[in-house]
């Protein structure tokens, strides 16, 4: 589900959710389809997570679907029951993990350009026949959203489903998307099992009282991606840890839509190694609050206490834990194999249970979600790429919460040798900046500031734009890190200066520990795939 059918003109002011209201959620999650369409893995992990963190919240009353239970009938009961409940100024939530799909709208449809309506399939859906009807279509949770504003209830609506198309990169390491056929029907037949017509218009402005994320476009796929040891789709994890506070950028124990879609954008893009681009309605996300931080007790009139970002003194250990705490990264080996072990990394004959997959035939380094992330690539230079992403792992266990969207204008594809890019941070509240790059051979490369007007620039509520050239080797995946602080970083800049051999970025989690122990920083990471191209 996309919000491309609820797009309209121009509507009358929002009315912000009354935060001291109650809440009520509807929550679905699905792997077990019936074939063909394909069963998932991480669909329920999403749903009994998302579940967990509204109950932490505090929702008045939740019903939790999933598998077997999750059919049409069980879900429009759960909406209306708890439409009917909430009052006004009540907040009401309805997220979905599952497959998406798409089927042919109604001829000439102008709130469909494609010819094609969006769908979430429930768990009895079928391709034909009876099982047809078992299936969300978008102009219903349009009319769903225009009932709980006529109530004056506030909706937030999560669907974390594909529909269509390919991700922005090539991936071939096995990744379960969470698509599902298209009904290759006649529109006559598909009818037959359609909803009835809206009794309401489905049109539905920006400024209507309700707040939409969506897994991608409708020409991506939603990848399935392991965290913390189990699969996951990234948009429901990132929503999860929103609700329990994490996307609460000023720490004033309310997270507004405005930050809220940044923290998920964000997360998602770190999740999935930039390869999957969450989507949000209205597209101009707002400063109004949307909910309570877990457990969050009241702010007092008139405190804004500013972005705090990451305690890094706990932080840290937390990223320590995540590193060193875990077995070493899972490699195997294509096409031949290795005389000589690799530091940091185990040796596994099963590609599915692989980290990352050095194709020795073709030089290649390959990540799941990612793709290829290194080039040209010889067994020597294996260990200088397995503690690159150990340090890219620290690196992403250190942003914790106070994650910072930084990211490839126009989506993270590959960009060959020649070809330019621009990389765009968000503002934040942090005077000072740090930047780094780790490209794909282990190698540190400091980058900014590299002069005195540059170490002084107050980089606070100011976007950062950096225009690049893809020019010489290594290719592959390069990481710009961005530390952001409220005090010089002097210590860690020293460092990082001379951290210029192929396998200096072993050594990063230790200069990260040694020179920001006590500061307050916030981490962004920009994913960048370069690559030859045909010579």
């Amino acid at each position: 589900m996309t919000a491309k059918a609820l797009l309209a003109g121009a509507g009358l002011l929002l009315a912000a959710p009354a935060l001291a209201a109650d809440s009520y959620a509807l929550v679905v999650g699905i792997d077990e389809y019936t074939a063909p369409i394909p069963a998932l893995h991480g669909a329920v992990n999403d749903a009994e997570d998302v579940a967990q963190a509204l109950t932490k919240a505090g929702v008045k009353k939740l019903v939790l679907l999933t598998n077997k239970q999750a059919t049409k009938p069980a879900v429009v009961e759960a909406w209306e029951s708890l439409l009917k409940q909430a009052q006004a100024g009540d907040t009401i939530y309805f997220t979905y993990a599952g497959h998406g799909s798409q089927e042919p709208a109604a001829p000439n449809d102008p709130d469909e350009p494609d010819g094609l309506d969006d769908n979430l399939p429930l768990v009895n859906f079928a391709l034909k026949g009876p099982g047809l009807a078992d299936r969300i279509v978008d102009k219903e949770v349009a009319v769903w959203l225009k009932e709980a504003e006529a109530k004056k209830v506030y909706a937030v609506v999560v669907t974390d489903a594909c529909h269509s198309g390919t991700m922005y990169r090539s991936v071939s390491m096995g990744l379960t998307y969470r698509v599902a056929p298209k009904p290759q029907i006649d529109r006559a037949e598909l009818l037959e099992f359609a909803p009835p017509p809206p009794v309401v218009s489905t049109k539905v402005a920006p400024n209507d009282q309700f707040t939409f994320l969506a897994g991608v476009s409708d020409d991506k796929l939603v990848p399935e991606v392991t965290i913390n040891g189990q699969q996951r789709g990234a948009l429901s994890f990132a929503f999860a840890r929103a609700i329990e506070g994490q996307a609460d950028a000023n720490h004033d124990g309310v997270t507004t839509e405005k930050e809220l879609v940044s923290f998920v954008r964000a997360s998602v893009l770190q999740a999935t190694q930039s390869q999957q681009v969450s989507q949000s309605f209205p597209t101009v996300s707002r400063d109004i609050p949307v909910f309570r931080s877990a457990g969050a007790a009241a702010p007092a009139p008139g405190n804004d206490t500013g972005q705090a970002g990451t305690d890094t003194q706990s932080a840290i250990a937390i990223a320590e834990q995540a590193v060193n705490g875990n077995a070493a990264l899972k490699l195997a080996v294509r096409n031949g194999q290795l005389t000589a072990a690799v530091p940091g990394a185990t040796i596994v004959p099963d590609e599915a249970d692989a980290d990352l997959v050095y194709d020795a035939a073709k030089g290649t380094v390959e990540k799941r979600v990612a793709g290829i992330v290194a080039e040209g690539v010889q067994p020597l230079g294996l260990p200088g790429i397995v503690a690159k992403w150990r340090a890219i792992a620290f690196l992403q266990a250190l942003a914790g919460g106070s994650i910072q969207p930084f990211e490839v204008a126009g989506g993270s594809r590959t960009f060959n040798r020649g070809e330019r890019l621009t990389v765009g941070l968000g503002a934040s509240s942090h005077h000072f900046m740090t930047l780094f790059n780790l490209p794909p051979d282990g190698k540190v490369e400091f980058l900014y500031p590299s002069s005195q007007a540059e170490h002084d620039e107050d980089w606070s509520n100011k976007p950062f734009s950096l225009p690049l050239q893809v020019r010489d080797p290594p290719f592959g995946a390069e990481h710009l890190v961005a530390i952001l602080a409220d005090q010089p970083l002097d210590q860690l800049q020293t460092a990082l200066q001379g951290m210029s051999k192929p396998d200096a970025a072993a050594d990063l989690p230790d200069t990260l520990k040694n020179a920001l122990n006590g500061q307050q920083v916030t981490v962004a990471i920009a994913n960048i795939f370069t690559s030859a191209g045909s010579q």
